[in-house]
């Protein structure tokens, strides 16, 4: 059995594979356990600390005089000092604003704010650049620009060319509902038959006119509140 834990001065092949197998048990276990709101609201804050704890956590790999027991308490106590952090930043505001950041108009009722733009390094092209992503592509369409703590940009459009909704005109929306998945790789869900209102016979009816006469050759088929399925075959 090779030298896995502890200093070592020459790693085996072996003993790199296992070493390699151990830092991916990690990866998944500091992945697994690291608060969504890191992954999807990604502050400065928050990438420098997972960029961190990737670091600590492949350090055994790609140095083997470094001990897995080296890295445990300080992946344990950014662990702990994270979930602090996040714990009081939702009990006090004025915290979760110090750590997380605040939100920075870049433009104010049509107005380029230019010194929060430049506070920034966020130049015209760059603007321009993130206002073409969201499918604006004249300025002058633009009310309000508003820099999010996490780098993304939320657009507001001048109202009059915003697109028309059902309550401008006072008009009554359909309600819509998620479908509910009736075939998942030719596996039929009939409890999600039975919400939908329908029985084998109706669906099977309706594969017919995909061509299919059996449940194990469809990949996916949904149904909506309206009935309608959307089916997609096995290759």
């Amino acid at each position: 059995m090779p030298q896995i834990f502890g200093v070592i001065k020459e790693i085996s092949l072996v003993g790199f594979i296992i070493r390699a197998f151990i830092v991916g048990i990690i990866v998944f276990l500091v992945g697994r356990n690291i608060p969504k709101r890191t992954i999807n609201q990604l502050t400065a804050y928050d990438f420098v600390l997972a960029w961190i704890l990737g670091a600590l956590t492949v350090a055994p790999l790609l140095d083997g005089k470094i001990s897995f027991t080296y890295i445990i308490i300080p992946l344990l106590t950014l662990f702990l000092w994270h979930f602090i952090l996040d714990y009081i930043s939702l009990k006090n505001r004025k915290i979760a604003l110090y750590f997380n950041g605040k939100p920075v108009i870049l433009v104010d009722n049509g107005k380029l704010i230019k010194k929060n733009m430049k506070k920034h390094f966020i130049n015209i092209d760059l603007l321009l650049s993130e206002l073409r992503i969201k499918n604006i592509f004249d300025i002058s369409e633009v009310k309000y620009v508003i820099l999010e703590p996490n780098g993304h940009f939320s657009v507001t459009k001048k109202e009059s060319h915003r697109p028309v909704t059902p309550i401008d005109v006072k008009l009554f929306a359909k309600p819509t509902d998620l479908p509910l998945v009736i075939i998942n790789d030719g596996k039929l869900f009939e409890e999600n038959l039975v919400k939908s209102g329908v029985d084998r016979t109706w669906l099977m009816n309706n594969l017919a006119m995909y061509n299919i006469d059996d449940v194990k050759n469809v990949y996916l088929c949904t149904i909506d509140s309206f009935k309608k399925i959307y089916v997609a075959k096995k290759l």
